[in-house]
């Protein structure tokens, strides 16, 4: 499956940090906003005198209904009115009552008022003994209404709330993966196109280099010490170009861009060929490669890409070879063997064997396994994994290093 499900948990774990990140944001908004309007209301003047506060400032005397003087100024600057009413709702006082009000209420009209208004007037009732207080606003100055609904209704509401909950995080999942799929997609195709553009700039003038490097290694008017010299900038320059390679290889195969051109293909004959090229390539002292097939795993077919099998099998033998940490010959042993429906391909050597930082490394999910010191096997590791296979390094017990690969699916 290539790389489908490492970009598919990537791009999840990116998109709930975007959704961390928008929930908090809108947190942090929300707050703000009902901060301010929290200051804003603390300024407004909100408050209104009550029927209990007027009560206590009215004193009953010989010649009436005696107000004090502080609330008599609380009515002035709050603009309110007041009316006492005995038990026959008649108004025994009043303070500011607008002309418009009768002096009279029945009880229909008390019960009316007590839930609604006063003719336009929003008030509140205070029973006081067998008196009722009734402190009133100007019209327009409160919202008064009593709201009733039925259970059935307030479980429905509830039931309709925790689903726009619901869909509102659905929602914001849903944008937060949209918004982290796109800044996924513009940086890698940002780093793709920069790695591209950097590869075919340095292709042509290195080309050039290694052309000039081969004629002057040719030339037989040079001296011998500067055809050496010319052999090393070609060598080194093919080092680059090798290095180039790998780079956009290593990429391609992390962002699933490399077309796995799939065909059967027998690993004994692959494993045969690569060892014979390897032999044929490196001279004798400096390895000695022994090629372990057992009889069944002969017929072993995979559905694979060739080509990429090639570059990581030479890899691995190549690698055995450049960090053996031996001056004498180093012995590879590679075996391939055949368990139910997987195929298993074991590469072992008796050189230092892999260090523990490098094991590390390769453990590792992150870019950083394709570094330069590990970079061929950063790429065995990306060739298997882009076939749906398994790989293990570590190192045997008696010395050496040890790398046993796993294939699926083999007929």
């Amino acid at each position: 499956m290539k790389y489908s499900c490492r970009k598919v948990v990537r791009l999840f774990f990116y998109g709930i940090v975007t959704c961390i990140t928008i929930v908090f944001l809108l947190g942090i908004v929300n707050l703000v906003f009902l901060g301010i309007g929290f200051l804003i209301y603390q300024d407004m003047e909100t408050y209104y005198i009550s029927g209990g506060d007027v009560m206590e400032a009215l004193t009953v005397t010989d010649d009436g209904y005696v107000l004090e003087d502080e609330m008599i100024q609380m009515f002035e600057n709050r603009n309110q009115w007041a009316m006492l009413l005995d038990r026959d709702g008649k108004v025994i006082w009043s303070i500011k009552k607008p002309d418009e009000l009768q002096d009279f209420y029945t009880q229909a009209d008390i019960a009316r008022m007590s839930k609604w208004y006063l003719q336009g007037y929003p008030v509140h009732q205070r029973v006081w003994d067998d008196r009722i207080m009734i402190v009133g606003l100007q019209k327009d100055t409160q919202w008064k209404y009593t709201v009733e609904f039925p259970i059935s209704w307030m479980n429905f509401v509830k039931k309709v709330w925790l689903y726009l909950v619901l869909n509102n995080f659905i929602l914001i999942l849903i944008l937060a993966f949209l918004a982290a799929r796109r800044f996924t997609k513009k940086r890698e195709e940002a780093r793709i196109e920069w790695i591209a553009g950097i590869s075919h700039d340095i292709r042509t003038p290195l080309s050039i280099v290694m052309g000039y490097a081969d004629t002057m290694e040719r030339s037989s008017e040079l001296s011998e010490e500067a055809r050496q010299q010319a052999a090393v900038i070609r060598h080194q320059s093919m080092v680059i170009k090798d290095l180039i390679a790998d780079l956009n290889l290593t990429f391609q195969l992390e962002d699933s861009m490399q077309p796995l051109r799939k065909e059967k293909v027998r690993p004994a004959q692959v494993l045969r060929s690569v060892t014979a090229s390897v032999l044929n390539d490196t001279p004798e002292e400096e390895i000695d490669i022994s090629l372990e097939i057992a009889q069944e795993a002969e017929q072993i077919t995979l559905y694979a890409d060739r080509k990429l099998l090639v570059r990581a099998f030479r890899n691995l033998i190549n690698n055995s070879v450049k960090h053996s940490g031996k001056t004498d010959a180093v012995k590879v042993r590679i075996s391939l063997w055949k368990e139910k429906r997987r195929c298993f391909i074991r590469f072992q050597d008796d050189g230092a064997g892999y260090p523990q930082e490098t094991l590390r490394r390769l453990k590792k999910r992150k870019k950083d396994a394709a570094a330069q010191d590990i970079r061929g096997l950063g790429i065995v590791k990306k060739i298997v994994l882009a076939h749906g296979g398994r790989i293990r390094f570590g190192n045997d017990e008696k010395g050496g290093s040890d790398c046993l690969i796993i294939f699926f699916g083999n007929k």
